[in-house]
């Protein structure tokens, strides 16, 4: 699609026009929703990119680099209306904006245990969120899900930093041109390739951290104090055990997660259980040709994975199983599958009735050019939703340090439930960093 025409302007060429409405509201672009984006929309699902800062924070500099971020990637200025069994996304034409910025007097410790919130797409895609108060400044780019997935969004947390650090030439001269990321389905149609069929329920019994309902409303985010955060020489341990083994680090946090999920299921004893996890996965990489980070909205795979496993199996082991279940999911279309599976259920409202919590690994966060006198001296990443019965763990590496957020429900897991996963992880990643000898 040309950069500077609406969606209605574009019909006659589109590939699929039912991609575009009946025609925009007045003043409006309208965009359909792909499956997998629509099915963040029910539970408000929010991804949040939050640099932590010490230095002289230029709050005005910092909106107008936000206005300039929202003025690139139009789809920030809008709001998504869900008519029927379609969602649509309504970009406004004249400029004005949904996005909104918050200034919160405070320390990030604090704001982290108990001011994290949800955007609820019928009332805006994008914030910023400042909390500025103590010694360091959390400056935090929060997008809806809906449009967003964390390789686009690292790629506006670049674009927005830049912005930031080149005020006042990058407002002179920014780019006129918008973009507009589409759906992963329009991808593959772009591109002649045939999405898969919907995926069914997973042969055999399978086993996940137990869950109760214990009422309530709590939403869904990280717990700080639960978060596992390496050092730089940890993280590059971990790497290296990785490529001795034959492995990836992701492959080995997995069956780090993995055991430790199995530890918690006591009542089973020393028996070996079939444990199930999903994992996120870009599929970018994997269309022909290769898409740009920021061309899709939604580029997303669940794959799952079903390993057997008991509290002390091998992680080396159980990684190896782990790599070939995902290699073979993404090439064979599976985790594209279950992920429009998933998506449709959770578009149509479906309660969940299958078992099983997620791993998302961000990869290495791009290393950001920032404002003279600013340091960003940590990055978090993670999602919030309204509550949800799963656990996400959500890896990320920054400055060489790799982190790993533990996010839940309280209204699902207890806090001392997560607190021991927390434990049994640790030291499964302190098996692998620091192996004894044979």
């Amino acid at each position: 699609m040309p950069p500077t025409q609406s969606c209605w302007a574009w019909r006659e060429h589109a590939p699929d026009a039912r991609d575009c409405g009946p025609g925009p509201a007045e003043g409006d672009m309208k965009y359909r929703l792909g499956r997998i984006d629509h099915g963040f929309v029910p539970r408000k699902l929010t991804v949040s990119y939050v640099a932590v800062c010490t230095g002289a924070v230029d709050i005005a500099g910092l909106r107008t680099a936000f206005g300039l971020l929202c003025g690139r990637y139009p789809m920030l200025r809008g709001t998504v209306e869900t008519t029927g069994e379609e969602c649509w996304l309504h970009i406004p034409d004249d400029g004005t904006s949904t996005a909104t910025t918050e200034i919160i007097e405070g320390t990030v410790s604090d704001w982290l245990e108990r001011g994290l919130t949800v955007l609820d797409p019928a009332r805006g895609l994008a914030k910023l969120t400042i909390v500025a108060g103590g010694e360091e400044t959390a400056v935090a780019l929060q997008v809806s899900h809906t449009i967003n997935d964390a390789t686009l969004g690292l790629r506006l947390l670049e674009y927005f930093w830049h912005t930031a650090a080149t005020l006042p030439v990058s407002a002179a001269l920014s780019d006129p041109a918008p973009i507009h990321p589409r759906s992963l389905e329009h991808a593959y149609r772009a591109r002649a390739m045939a999405l898969p069929d919907l995926a069914g329920r997973a042969a055999g019994p399978v086993r996940s951290t137990a869950v109760a309902d214990t009422g309530g409303n709590a939403v869904f985010a990280p717990e700080p104090a639960q978060r596992i955060l390496l050092s730089p020489g940890e993280t590059a341990a971990l790497l290296a055990h990785a490529r001795a083994a034959g492995t990836t680090l992701h492959a080995l946090l997995a069956a780090a997660i993995t055991r430790a999920e199995r530890a918690t299921l006591a009542s089973a004893g020393a028996e070996e259980l079939p444990m199930i996890m999903f994992h996120l996965a870009d599929l970018r990489p994997h269309l022909q040709p290769v898409a740009r980070p920021d061309e899709v909205t939604n580029a997303l795979g669940f794959a799952p994975t079903v390993t057997v496993c008991g509290p002390g199996a091998d992680l080396e082991v159980l990684a190896k199983e782990v790599k070939t279940q995902l290699v073979a999911g993404i090439e064979g279309g599976t985790a594209l599958a279950v992920m429009l599976t998933a998506a449709s259920a959770a578009a149509q409202g479906r309660a969940r009735t299958s078992v099983g919590n997620f791993i998302t690994n961000w990869g290495t966060v791009p290393e950001l050019t920032v404002p003279t006198g600013i340091e960003i001296v940590d990055f978090r990443g993670f999602a919030t939703s309204e509550a949800v019965t799963w656990v996400g763990y959500f890896v990320s590496t920054f400055a060489g340090r790799c982190s790993i957020e533990l996010a839940s429900s309280p209204r699902y897991h207890r806090p001392a439930q997560i607190a021991q996963l927390r434990e049994l992880i640790a030291t499964g990643l302190a098996e692998l960093i620091h192996p004894t000898a044979p």
